[in-house]
């Protein structure tokens, strides 16, 4: 599963009356009050899976590498001093070890250094901490082999991720079973590393065999780390008052770079959009990342600066196609049969998914719910994105199609019969019911037996009906977690993807060429291999692709340096600078 809201608004303020940090050397251009739309949920980088709590521990912790400013596929050494290539011998020419020489003397924010111990202790806590939900998956597939610690014995799990990890000479050394090209994405975005010392005294995992699988799939405030930070980044944190929703994070002033410009940042959960508007209109409020349905109540504000266009690493609001509805205690199907529901496998039959597909309005959909500031998607894979290839054709709206499809659909039963089919969509989110409405026009316009409601869901609810298999189709988005095409497929198409598995997608072919796309270290090849499936994923409709669109920063002129990079979309408070 990917990170969960990276569309939430948040913005960047700044206190017209400076408040001193705790020692006493701030100014009123070295501090940001940071008002983010939704709260921190955790602060433990091995456990925290949401956009609001990695970009807190981006701040407070390193990883071994990281992305070279905006590049989606270069990288530049953090707690590790090379990034490992073939051209400089520290990536095998098979593509399956790794090696990164460690910068040991990076200092904790407690004081104490960095040691190759602390690295190896990370990620084999990132790969075993593997909370449900959570990001573990991503590194586990890579070294291990397995999406959980759980389809394998306890000491079997421990041996393969010990022998995956090791401490050579000052280094830390990866051996992958086989090639995985997305592998330095996901170090760079996920793989932070924390003191094992700290981790320890505070109850956590002791790094022995015999006892990591108690400390497996921790709830959320048993986590050793939920509400305490000790890293090596820029930035330390100060409080955390979670009653008030308020993190106070201070420059870390030993820091192994030159000390960031920003001394102090105040972050405060604000949901309200036209509160941050009136801040901004204040002076109070320095920069802003905006949804694009509140854009206009940012436009036109003496001293800001909007720019709109930047690269979104997402297949947006995509309609969800069930093809194995779970039927047990179901109100979503009906009576689970034509006519006044729809079956279980109703979107198993390919020209009912296509008939659905012709359908939707795109040029609607991208005018009302992203004022033509998109364009329609072509699959799951971004446009920004390696692999994408931007002269493959999209479905047409053409009720004419869909009427002959529908007409095809399970012998004709589809057309003569019709159906009663319900949409969920995220509660409050314009974009996505847009969508609904737009597919329920375009299929009811059709035939007067067909029948689509719309229906509104908190994103809980509706996460939890979809993972039940309840749902028989939803509008929703897959954010990337890295910025690789293999991310961008594999929910979609592959039949253990994290959409695919739960919506009964099962295609052998997809599940071949997925697979041999993430374990190719040849560009052109790979590149060959992404261009079939995203022409694969269009014919074969495992989802309703609608728009591919951008993303947007407002900041006040005042505020400098910041740095948007797709994958951190709520940017990196190291560069920031303010105009006194």
């Amino acid at each position: 599963m990917t990170r969960l809201a990276l569309a939430v608004l948040l913005a960047v303020s700044c206190g017209l009356n400076a408040r001193a940090s705790s020692d006493g050397k701030s100014t009123e251009s070295s501090v940001l009050d940071y008002a983010l739309a939704s709260d921190v949920d955790t602060l433990d980088p091995h456990w925290g899976y949401d956009a609001v709590s990695l970009f807190v521990v981006d701040q407070v912790y390193e990883t071994l590498i990281d992305f070279k400013g905006e590049s989606l596929d270069a990288f530049e050494p953090r707690l590790a001093t090379v990034v490992p290539s073939l051209e400089n011998g520290f990536l095998s020419k098979d593509g399956l070890t790794y090696a990164f020489p460690l910068r040991l003397g990076a200092k904790f924010h407690d004081g104490s250094t960095l040691s190759s111990a602390d690295v190896k202790y990370s990620l084999m806590r990132f790969l075993l901490l593997d909370r449900e939900g959570g990001p573990s998956n991503l590194l586990l597939y890579a070294l291990v082999g397995v999406r959980s610690a759980s389809e394998l014995p306890p000491e079997q799990i421990f041996d393969l991720a010990d022998k995956a990890i090791s401490t050579e000479g000052g280094s830390v050394v990866l051996r992958l079973q086989k090639p995985f090209a997305p592998l330095m994405g996901i170090l760079a975005n996920f793989a932070h590393i924390v003191s094992k010392g700290h981790v320890t005294a505070n109850g956590g995992w002791d790094g022995r065999k015999d006892t990591w699988f108690r400390h497996r799939n921790p709830a959320k405030e048993k986590s050793a780390l939920y509400a305490r930070a000790n890293g090596t980044g820029p930035f330390r944190l100060e409080s955390w008052d979670r009653a008030g929703k308020r993190i106070v994070l201070l420059r870390n002033e030993a820091y192994w770079r030159k000390p960031a410009s920003l001394a102090r940042v105040n972050l405060i959960a604000l949901s309200n959009s036209l509160d941050r508007r009136k801040r901004l209109a204040e002076g109070l409020i320095d920069a802003a990342f905006v949804e694009r349905r509140y854009l206009d109540q940012f436009q036109g504000l003496p001293g800001v600066v909007v720019t709109d266009g930047l690269p979104a690493l997402e297949a947006q609001n995509s309609v969800l196609l069930n093809q194995r509805i779970e039927t047990r205690e179901n109100p979503w199907i009906g009576s689970g049969k034509l006519g006044d529901g729809v079956p279980p496998d109703f979107f198993a039959d390919v020209e009912v998914r296509k008939a659905f597909a012709f359908a939707f309005d795109y040029d609607a959909f991208i005018i009302e719910g992203y004022r033509s500031k998109a364009i329609q998607a072509r699959g799951p894979i971004p446009a920004v994105l390696f692999g994408y290839n931007e002269r493959q054709k999209p479905w047409p709206f053409s009720p004419y199609q869909a009427e002959g499809a529908f007409m095809r659909a399970r012998n004709g039963e589809v057309w003569a019969r019709g159906f009663s089919l319900s949409v969920a969509y995220t509660e409050g989110n314009s974009e996505r019911r847009i969508a609904c409405r737009l597919l329920k026009e375009g299929v009811e316009k059709i035939n007067p037996k067909f029948r689509v409601e719309c229906r509104a869901l908190p994103e809980s609810r509706l996460l939890d009906e979809f993972r039940a298999r309840r749902l028989p189709a939803f509008v929703y988005r897959w954010i990337l977690d890295y910025p690789d095409p293999h991310n961008a497929v594999e929910p979609y198409l592959h039949s253990r993807g994290y959409f695919a598995s739960l919506l009964g997608y099962a295609n052998p072919r997809a599940d071949a060429m997925i697979d041999a796309g993430a374990a190719e270290i040849d560009p052109a090849k790979r590149k060959a291999l992404y261009r079939e499936l995203q022409a694969l994923a269009i014919f074969n409709a495992p989802a309703i692709f609608t728009a591919d669109s951008y993303n947007i920063v407002v900041r006040r002129d005042k505020v400098q340096g910041w740095l948007y990079h797709p994958i951190q979309p709520y940017g990196t408070l190291y560069e920031v600078t303010k105009i006194p």
